[in-house]
C-alpha cells in the first residue's frame, strides 16, 4: 500500500494522548515476544471500545507504522456487529476491497474477452510461444484452464465463443529453427537470425486458426503469400480482422478481413504500415494506424520473406475491441477511420486515437508548436468538436461507452491530473501530488486512472457521481509493494486484467497476470484472514528484529540519538547552490570539493578516485570515499553509498542530494564509533551519465582484491508528499539485509519502510554485478512518487529533511548491525549418503565466532528444524529431495549472522 508522506510519525503519535510511543516502549524490552504480546493484548481490550474509536485509533496507529498496534483494532471491528459498517473502510486500508484472482505467474501479451471472464496469454519461449486460454472465476476459487495451443496473437470474439490464432507450421524450417533456439545463450549474431527465421517461419507459413471453444472443431484461414500478425475478431463473432503483407512486397502493410470460406479480403488501400487499433463492435467502422514501423521483417539470407517486427520477431500482440493501442500519446502522427459498408477511408491527423465502446464517436488530439488540442468527432461523419484547447500538454483520452464523455490527462506545473468534459463542462477528477494518468472508461459513469511513475503505478477507480476513489489492486500485505505495468478492462467494465509483480521482485523476469472483479467486493471473512496473517508476519519481524538487535541496541540508540536535522539542511543547502551536479556541468567539481571538506571535518582523510569517462562525456570527474576501518576485522568491508551528481537540466534536490546528506550525516554520527568491521562511505559521480561511478569503484576495488561482504546504496529518499507519515522503501536483492533495515527503522527511527526486490538500474546494481547477492539500501522507486523526478523542478524546498535524517538514522543503525555481527556464510556442500545427509561450510571470515545456526526443512517451511554446531559440519539425518538447508554464524557478543546461507537436497 502506497502511503503519503509529509510531516514526521512521531508526531502523529504523540497526538494520541495518554500513549506510549513505540520506540521507547522497544526500548524497554529485556524479551520483545513476550512485553509486545502483552502490550499489544493489554492495548486491544482497554482500547477505545465505540467502533468509532476504535477505528479511528487504528487509522492513527496505521499511519504511524505501528501496524502491531493497529491491526488487533481493526480485528475487535470485524468481528463485532458493526462488521458491514466497516468492511470497505478496513478492506481498502490493509489491501484489496475487490479480490482479484491470479491468471498466471508469468504470462505476457494478455488479452481479456468482452465479458472479462476468459483470458489468453503466452507463455513459454518467444520464438515457440505457447497460448493459453483461462477461465476466470465469478466467485473466490482459482481459474480453470480451459485451452492450451501452440501459437501466439490469440484473441477471442466478443460472445466469448470462438479464439483465433497464429498456429506455427509443421515443417522441417520449423523444426530446425526450434532445434537451433532450444539451448538458452548469448544473443549472438547466429542466434539473432535464428530467432528472425522462427518468427519469419511463424508469420508466413503458419495457419490462421480459428476454434470453437465449446466443440473445439477448427477452420483454417487460407493466407497463402501473406505474412499475418494481431488477429482479431469482426462484429458478426466469426469473420476476422488481421495485419497482413504480401511476402514478395513488404513495402506496405494492410488490413484484412477474413469471412467464413472466402479468401482474405483486403480492405485499405493506402500506403505505408497500417496497425489495427480498434474495431467498431457494431460492425459499422474500424481505427487503424496509417505511418506505423514496419511490422514484418525480412531475414538476411531469405529475399522473399516476412517476420513480425516486434520484440524478438514475435508474431502477436494486442489489437481489436473498443479502445486504443500502444499506450498514452499514440505511435503516429496520423490515423484512419474506414467505413466497412462503403469501404471508404477517412484520414486524420493526429495522435492518441481512441474509439468509443458503442462505435459511435472517436477522440484524438493535435498539437501544433503553441497548443494542444483535444477533439471528439461522430465516427462515421467529417463533423470536428474541439473539446478543449490551449497551451498545457493533454494526452491519452478516452471516450464513456456511450460517447458522451471524454476523460485525458492534463499536466499541472509538474503533474499529470486527469479530466473528464462533457460538452463545454470540464471537471477535474484528480488532486493529487503524484502523476494521475491513463484514464479508461470502465462504464458511462466510472473510470479507471494510473497513479504514479511507469516503474511503479497504482491502479485506481474513480466514480465520477459519488466524487470518490478506490483502489484496485494489492497483495494484501504490509511491507512489499506492488509494481504495476499494464491495465486492460472488460468491455463491460467489470472486471480489470493486471500485469504487476505482485510478489515485489521487479528483477526477476517473471510478471504476473491477474484480473480483478469490480462486479464483487472481499467480504467479513476473507477480511480477518488478512488481518490475523499480517498480524503475525508483522509480530514476528519486530519480535525477531528487536532480539537480533538488542546485544548493541544501547550503542545504536546513542548513535542515532546525535543526529541533526539542522546539519542535513545544511548540506543539502550548499549542494543545491551549486546547481547541477552533472558530470558535464561546473557544479560536478565544486560537489567534490565539498564533499571532501565535509568528509574531512567530520574526523576521516577523506580520498578521490579520479577518472577520465570513456564515454568522453565532460572532463575528469571523482568519486569520494571517506573510510572508517575495523577495529577487529579490517579486510572484512562494507560499501554505503549514494550518486551525488543529478542530471544536467536541475539542481538534483531529491535525485541525489537527498541520499547524498543522508550519507554524510550518517558518517557523521559514526565517525567516532568504528566497528569491527570497516565501512566505506562512497560519494559516487557520473550515475547519470550511465553508473559510471560505482562501476569505477567496484573496477578498483577488484583489482585490489577488496572483500566486500554487504552494500547499502540510497537514491532519491527526501521528497515530501501530502500526508502524514514519513516513509521510504527498502530496495535489495538480500532479504536478509531488508529484515535488518525493517528493524532498524522500527526501533531506533520514526520512519516506515516498506520493500522491494530492485536494484536494477542504479548504484547498486554495479554491486550485485561484482559480488553478487549482497545489496540493500533505501529509495524512493520504484515507487517513484516525485513529480519532479529529472525534471528542472528537482527543488529544494520540495524535500523533507526530517525525512531525509530518519533515512540517515536507519543506514547508521543497519551499518552497526552489519560490520558488528557475522556475514553471510559461503561454499555450502551438501552430500547424501544412505546414512543421512552432510553438510560442510568455510569457516567464517569473522573473529570470535562461537556457533553456527543449521536450519531446515520442506520448501514451504524452510526453518523448522534448528540444531547448533561449533564446526563447519554437520551431520543430518536422512532428508527428503528439496529440503531447505540453512546456515548462519552467531559471534561472541550473540550477534547473528544477517543472512543465511543456503543449500537444498538433491
Amino acid at each position: 500500500m502506497w502511503h503519503f508522506r509529509g510531516v514526521s510519525a512521531y508526531d502523529v503519535r504523540m497526538a494520541n494522548l495518554g500513549r506510549i510511543p513505540t520506540r521507547f516502549l522497544i526500548a524497554s524490552l529485556v524479551t520483545g515476544v513476550l512485553v509486545i504480546s502483552t502490550f499489544v493484548a493489554t492495548r486491544a481490550q482497554s482500547g477505545p471500545t465505540v467502533p468509532a474509536d476504535r477505528w479511528r485509533q487504528a487509522v492513527n496507529d496505521w499511519e504511524a507504522g505501528d501496524y502491531h498496534m493497529a491491526l488487533p483494532h481493526l480485528l475487535t471491528i470485524m468481528r463485532s456487529p458493526a462488521a458491514a459498517e466497516y468492511l470497505e473502510r478496513v478492506a481498502l486500508l490493509t489491501g484489496e476491497y475487490y479480490p482479484s484472482a491470479t491468471i498466471a505467474n508469468d504470462g505476457r501479451v494478455p488479452r481479456l474477452s468482452a465479458d472479462g471472464r476468459l483470458v489468453t496469454f503466452e507463455t513459454g519461449p518467444v520464438t515457440a510461444p505457447i497460448t493459453r486460454i483461462v477461465r476466470v472465476p465469478d466467485g473466490a476459487g482459482p481459474p480453470a484452464a480451459a485451452v492450451e495451443l501452440q501459437g501466439a496473437g490469440a484473441a477471442v470474439n466478443a460472445a466469448g465463443t470462438h479464439l483465433v490464432w497464429i498456429r506455427p507450421p509443421q515443417s522441417a524450417e520449423w523444426t530446425a529453427a526450434q532445434q537451433a533456439l532450444v539451448t538458452p545463450g548469448p544473443n549472438t549474431p547466429e542466434r539473432q537470425a535464428a530467432t528472425l527465421q522462427a518468427a519469419w517461419l511463424l508469420a508466413t507459413s503458419g495457419d490462421l486458426v480459428v476454434r470453437d471453444l465449446a466443440s473445439r472443431t477448427e477452420r483454417v484461414i487460407a493466407t497463402a503469400g501473406l505474412a499475418k500478425a494481431t488477429p482479431t475478431f469482426a462484429a458478426d463473432n466469426r469473420s476476422v480482422f488481421f495485419v497482413g503483407a504480401d511476402v514478395a512486397n513488404l513495402a506496405r502493410s494492410d488490413i484484412y478481413l477474413a469471412s467464413d470460406g472466402a479468401a482474405p479480403q483486403r480492405l485499405t488501400e493506402d500506403a505505408g504500415f497500417k496497425t489495427l487499433l480498434a474495431v467498431d463492435p457494431k460492425g459499422a467502422a474500424l481505427l487503424y494506424n496509417t505511418g506505423g514501423a514496419a511490422p514484418f521483417r525480412r531475414p538476411p539470407t531469405t529475399p522473399a520473406a516476412a517476420a513480425p517486427a516486434g520484440q524478438d520477431g514475435q508474431a502477436g500482440g494486442r489489437a481489436g475491441g473498443a479502445g486504443r493501442a500502444g499506450g498514452p500519446g499514440g505511435a503516429s502522427a496520423s490515423f484512419a477511420v474506414l467505413d466497412l459498408a462503403t469501404k471508404s477511408t477517412r484520414i486524420i491527423t493526429g495522435t492518441a486515437p481512441m474509439l468509443s465502446a458503442d462505435g459511435s464517436t472517436i477522440a484524438w488530439i493535435n498539437r501544433t508548436a503553441d497548443a494542444y488540442t483535444l477533439n471528439t468527432s461522430p465516427t462515421l461523419s467529417d463533423a470536428v468538436n474541439v473539446v478543449r484547447t490551449g497551451r498545457e500538454r493533454l494526452e491519452a483520452p478516452s471516450l464513456s461507452p456511450d460517447g458522451r464523455r471524454v476523460a485525458y490527462q492534463l499536466m499541472h506545473f509538474t503533474d499529470w491530473e486527469l479530466y473528464v468534459s462533457e460538452g463545454t463542462t470540464h471537471t477535474r477528477v484528480t488532486r493529487d501530488i503524484q502523476h494521475d494518468i491513463l484514464p479508461r472508461f470502465l462504464t458511462n459513469t466510472t473510470l479507471i486512472g494510473m497513479m504514479g511513475e511507469p516503474r511503479h503505478r497504482r491502479s485506481q477507480v474513480y466514480d465520477l457521481t459519488t466524487d470518490t476513489r478506490r483502489r484496485l489492486f494489492h497483495n494484501n500485505t504490509i511491507r512489499t509493494v506492488v509494481p504495476e505495468y499494464s491495465w486492460l478492462p472488460s468491455a463491460d467494465g467489470s472486471r480489470v486484467l493486471i500485469v504487476a509483480d505482485r510478489d515485489g521482485d521487479t528483477v526477476s523476469p517473471e510478471r504476473g497476470i491477474y484480473v480483478s472483479n469490480l462486479s464483487r467486493t472481499i467480504n467479513v471473512s476473507e477480511v480477518i484472514d488478512r488481518l490475523t496473517a499480517n498480524l503475525a508476519h508483522e509480530t514476528e519481524l519486530r519480535d525477531r528484529t528487536t532480539r537480533a538487535f538488542a546485544p548493541i541496541a544501547a550503542a545504536v540508540r546513542s548513535v542515532t540519538r546525535a543526529s541533526s536535522v539542522t546539519r542535513v539542511f545544511e548540506h543539502a543547502k550548499a549542494l543545491y547552490g551549486f546547481d547541477s551536479k552533472h558530470i558535464t556541468q561546473p557544479g560536478n567539481a565544486k560537489a567534490i570539493d565539498y564533499l571532501m571538506r565535509a568528509y574531512a571535518s567530520f574526523g576521516y582523510t577523506p580520498e578521490q578516485q579520479s577518472f577520465t569517462p570513456a564515454n568522453a562525456l565532460g572532463g575528469k570527474t571523482a568519486n569520494v570515499l571517506a573510510t572508517l576501518r575495523g577495529t577487529v576485522d579490517p579486510d572484512l568491508i562494507y560499501v554505503v553509498s549514494s550518486h551525488f551528481d543529478s542530471v544536467a537540466i536541475g539542481p538534483g534536490a531529491d535525485d541525489d542530494t537527498s541520499g547524498t546528506t543522508a550519507l554524510l550525516e550518517a558518517a557523521r554520527m559514526l565517525a567516532r564509533t568504528p566497528m569491527p568491521a570497516t565501512i566505506i562511505f562512497a560519494s559516487f559521480t557520473g550515475e547519470e551519465a550511465g553508473l559510471l561511478g560505482s562501476r569505477e569503484f567496484v573496477r578498483r576495488s577488484a583489482e585490489a582484491k577488496w572483500n566486500v561482504v554487504g552494500a547499502l546504496n540510497n537514491d532519491m529518499i527526501g521528497w515530501a508528499g501530502e500526508g502524514p507519515q514519513l516513509n521510504n522503501t527498502i530496495r535489495y536483492s538480500n532479504p536478509g539485509i531488508r529484515d535488518i533495515q525493517h528493524g532498524a527503522a522500527i526501533q531506533f527511527t520514526d520512519i516506515v519502510l516498506f520493500d522491494t526486490k530492485y536494484y536494477r538500474g542504479t548504484d547498486a546494481q554495479a554491486f550485485y554485478d561484482a559480488w553478487g547477492d549482497i545489496v540493500g539500501g533505501i529509495g524512493s522507486y520504484p515507487i517513484l512518487a516525485n513529480p519532479n523526478y529529472h525534471q528542472s523542478t528537482d527543488y529544494l524546498d520540495t524535500i523533507n529533511h526530517v525525512q531525509v535524517t530518519e533515512t540517515a538514522k536507519v543506514t547508521a543503525a543497519t551499518l552497526m548491525y552489519l560490520a558488528s555481527s557475522p556475514s553471510r556464510l559461503k561454499g555450502l556442500v551438501v552430500t547424501k549418503a544412505a546414512s543421512g545427509v552432510s553438510l560442510t561450510w568455510t569457516r567464517s571470515p569473522e573473529t570470535g565466532i562461537r556457533q553456527y545456526i543449521v536450519a531446515y526443512g520442506p520448501e514451504n517451511d524452510p526453518l523448522r528444524t534448528r540444531v547448533i554446531v561449533t564446526r563447519p559440519t554437520v551431520a543430518l539425518p536422512s532428508l527428503p529431495a528439496g529440503t531447505r538447508i540453512a546456515v548462519k554464524a552467531v559471534n561472541d557478543k550473540g550477534l547473528e549472522g544477517w543472512d543465511w546461507a543456503w543449500a537444498r537436497v538433491e
